[in-house]
């Protein structure tokens, strides 16, 4: 999962959005009295509709998976940026300092990463 990390919270992250939008809808509707949506934003209806009394847990469980998918979107990008800070060194003393940080990060990541690590690890004759 490791290797698909970025792709699944990015497709993931879409379909809770999604999901949330149409949790939020359903749950307009079924607190307005007359159960119509302005017309410009009628379509949505349609796609509400076939939940019928799920859009209750749709319109909770769908905004929680939307923050986990952000943050593991954010973590995972975060990871790819502090790995090539430390990568980036031209210190060999500074990489070696931060040796265990880098080899944390190159295994929390895909294995491209890794082999970067050791590319580097190779320039400094490590």
């Amino acid at each position: 999962m490791t290797e698909y990390r970025l792709e699944l919270s990015s497709f993931l992250g879409l379909l809770f959005g999604f999901l949330t939008i149409i949790g939020i809808v359903g749950a307009y509707l079924s607190m307005n009295e007359d159960h119509r949506l302005p017309s410009y934003i009628s379509f949505l209806q349609d796609l509400s509709d076939p939940f019928g009394t799920w859009i209750a847990w749709i319109v909770v469980a769908a905004p929680i998976g939307l923050i986990v998918c952000a943050w593991w979107y954010y973590d995972y990008v975060k990871k790819i940026r502090e790995l090539a800070e430390l990568i980036g060194t031209p210190s060999k003393a500074k990489f070696v300092r931060n040796l265990d940080e880098i080899e944390y990060l190159a295994w929390s990541l895909p294995q491209r990463y890794e082999d970067k690590v050791l590319t580097k690890k190779k320039e400094f004759k490590i």
